[in-house]
This record gives C-alpha cells, structure tokens and sequence, in this order.
C-alpha cells in the first residue's frame, strides 16, 4: 500500500489535464452536432455525438467568429481542436476546444441542403407562379458579388457590349464565409429601404460569384437569405457557380442562369438585334407609306370621278327645275287669264243685275280666290328657291376648294392634273396640293 501514488484532488486533476493535453494535442473528430448554444459572452457550448456516445465541446467567441461556416444542430463536421478537462462547481469533466470546423464530406452537405430545400419548399418559397417578370431594357441593374476577381468584369464586359446604355450599380460582398448571407441580406436592405441621389433602387439585381465547392457555395444556402430574397420586390437572377452548380437562392430567384455570365446576357437585350429589328420596322413603315399614296392616288381617281358624276346630275337637276319652272309659269299665266275672263264675265253680269248684295258676295268670292292664288303662287316659288338652295349647296360641297378642306389632294406635274397609277409612276418629281399649300414630292428610286 506504501507504493500506491497520492494525489490532492487538485493534483489529480491537472494531472489528468496534462496527460490529456500532452497525448491529445490536436486532433481532428468527426460526429453529429447536438444542440447549440451561443452564450451572453459569445463562447458556443454545443456536443458531437455518434449513436449514444457524446463529447461536451465549447468554441471561444473569439474562435466562432473566425469560423467559415455555421454550426448547426444535426448536422455532420469535421472538428479540429485539443482535449482539455474542467474540474470545478462540484464536477469535473473533459471537453473539446474547437477552433476551426468543416463539413464532412459531400454528402453530409448535400442532405443538409436537401433538408433545408423540403421544409422552404413546402412554405412556398419556391412557387413558380409568384416570379417576378424581368424588365426588358433595364436602366440600372445591381450587381451583389465579389469586388474583386472575373465575375464582375465578365459581367459589366457582357452587358456593356450588348446594350451599353444599362448602368451598372456593384455591391460587394465577401461570396464565401460564415457571415457572407448576412453582408448580402444587409445590402438587399440597404437598396430597398435607403435610397438617395447616390444610391438609386436598381430595375434588376444579379447575385452573382464563380464556381466553387459545395462549402463553399453553403452561404447561398441559408434560410435567412432565402426568405429575404423571396420578400424581395426588385426582380433579381441567381448566377451562382457553374452550369452544374445548384443552390437554394437558384429555387427563390425569379430566374436561375448557369453562369455569371449567362445572367449578363439574360439581363439586357442585345443591342444588334433591336438595330435589325428597327431596320425592319422601318421597312415596314416605308412600304405602308407607299401604300398610303397609292391609295391616295386611288382616292383621287374616285374624287375625279364623283366630280364628274354630280357635274352631270346638276345639269339633268337644273333641266329639270327649269322645265318645272316653265311649266308653273305657264300654269300661272293661264290661271290669271282663266281668272281674268271670269272676273270679266262676273263684271258684266253685275253691271247687268247690279244689285248690292249680288255685288258683295262676288267681292268676296274674288278676294277669296285671289287668296288661294296668292298662296298657290307663293308656295311653288318657295318649292323652286329651296331647290335653287339645294342645287347651290350640291355644287358648293363638291367644290375642289371644299374637297381639298375634307382632306383630299391634287397631283400634278408641269401644271398638269396627275390622272392615273401609271403617269405617277413615270414622273419624278410632281406636286401635291393640299387645303393649305402646295408641297413638291421626288420619289424615292
């Protein structure tokens, strides 16, 4: 019993200390995370776990915030750190100090992604018919990447070759890290709520950085920045990594392109087009406007035409009236010489008889017939001055005066009235006379 070693209680346990922390000096262990605690000082306690075996960790505020990535609870890592124990308040325990933490592997990535996209799938935040229609010729398009590298020169490159009157506004963010999510949820504030004569609010948002490893593209993955980006009421594309390359921001973006540079492309039409697109319209619009004369002359023709038609309906209108006129005036004449020998036969009946009464009742009689004559008279004078008026109004609206006033045109050439397609097509130049001038034309050969 002499030769069994003695310890104080405090001797033992930096003895066990230093036994550990000498054969354990560093180490790399793999396990499931537990739960997580970030305390008021900033150190995170939190346990690795494998089936029913567990080791107590804690990481220094310090540590975490050095850390690339986020610890999450169920989630596989790989943990470096060194073995300590921690004797005091009634316990003592031994515990793993992490400093720095990766994924372990890629399928331990994978179904972290694959969880995370099931549960914003089924909130909604994925929905193809809330997307946000793209603008079609952005004035100012916000770039969310790296300061610095290929992608925002390819970008700024592509888009200014293809429609160079679109402003680009960079927003530059760190593309990988632990609090890369939280500087680009920081910038989509900054941009909606704060806007000023130097920072404008942007048409479309373009988050964009190259390709990398599925670690390092895990900030895209974040729930915080997929629910902001889904509130987002600017229209943005995801650009992020290469074709193959997949994350959750792809999923709530209102469109996924393959590369940085695809987005560029899809962003801003492609200024050769839209020349050769005017081009055709001008063609159009020249070939509508030769249509337009042709009809013209079409229109001319029929007002040549119509002229000559009421020119002829006039004169069969004034034979007609002066036939009438002849025939009332003869009417007339014969109804006053009828009236003229009645009245003559009336007279001398009276001065045979004479009687007062006899002579009365012939007064008024005569008075009452010359009544009836005068109204005759005066009413078929009247009929003829509204015909006059008629005729006169007839020639007056299909006066060349008045026609050109409702918008028709003369042409001519040398002083000579333009009559057909054939002549015009002949002539180079020939005049147009409108209600307010006249406007010479040379044909376009």
């Amino acid at each position: 019993m002499n030769n069994i070693p003695e310890y104080t209680v405090s001797q033992l346990n930096k003895s066990i200390k230093d036994l550990l922390e000498e054969n354990y000096a560093y180490l790399k262990l793999v396990g499931e995370t537990g739960s997580v605690t970030i305390a008021s000082s900033g150190h995170v306690y939190f346990s690795i776990k494998e089936n029913d075996e567990v080791i107590s960790c804690i990481c220094w505020k310090g540590s975490y915030e050095n850390l690339q990535i986020k610890i999450e609870e169920g989630t596989e890592y790989n943990f470096y750190g060194r073995i300590t124990s921690y004797s005091k308040f009634g316990r003592s325990v031994y515990q793993l100090i992490i400093d720095q933490v990766e994924y372990s592997g890629t399928g331990s990535i994978l179904k972290l992604i694959e969880d995370r996209k099931k549960e914003l799938s089924s909130m909604g935040f994925f929905d193809e018919n809330i997307k946000k229609k793209l603008p079609k010729y952005p004035k100012l398009i916000g770039v969310l990447t790296s300061a610095s590298g290929s992608v925002i020169h390819d970008i700024i490159h592509r888009i200014s070759e293809r429609f160079p009157i679109t402003q680009i506004q960079v927003y530059p963010i760190s593309v990988q890290g632990k609090n890369s999510h939280i500087e680009i949820i920081d910038f989509l504030d900054l941009i909606e709520n704060h806007e000023t004569k130097d920072l404008l609010k942007p048409d479309l948002i373009i988050f964009a950085r190259g390709g990398g490893s599925l670690e390092e593209l895990m900030p895209f993955n974040e729930p915080d920045l997929i629910k902001r980006v889904f509130n987002l009421k600017i229209p943005n594309i995801s650009a992020i990594g290469h074709e193959t390359d997949y994350t959750l921001l792809d999923y709530v973006s209102d469109l996924r392109a393959p590369t940085p540079t695809a987005a560029a492309e899809i962003a801003v039409p492609d200024k050769n087009r839209l020349f050769n697109h005017i081009q055709d319209l001008q063609e159009k619009l020249n070939y509508s406007i030769e249509q337009r004369y042709k009809l013209a002359e079409q229109l001319l023709l029929k007002f040549k035409n119509s002229v000559n038609y009421f020119s002829n309906k006039v004169k069969d209108i004034e034979s007609k009236l002066s036939k009438i006129n002849n025939e009332n005036l003869e009417i007339v004449s014969n109804s006053f010489y009828n009236k003229s020998n009645l009245f003559n036969d009336l007279l001398i009946r009276l001065q045979e008889s004479s009687p007062k009464q006899k002579i009365s009742e012939i007064q008024n009689k005569i008075q009452y017939i010359n009544f009836n004559n005068k109204n005759f008279v005066m009413n078929k004078l009247k009929i003829l001055s509204q015909k006059l008026y008629l005729l006169n109004k007839i020639l007056n609206t299909s006066s060349i005066e008045r026609n050109l006033k409702k918008g028709y045109a003369i042409l001519k050439s040398d002083n000579k009235i333009v009559k057909s397609v054939q002549s015009l097509k002949k002539l180079e130049f020939f005049d147009v006379t409108l209600k307010d001038g006249v406007i010479n034309i040379k044909k376009k050969l």
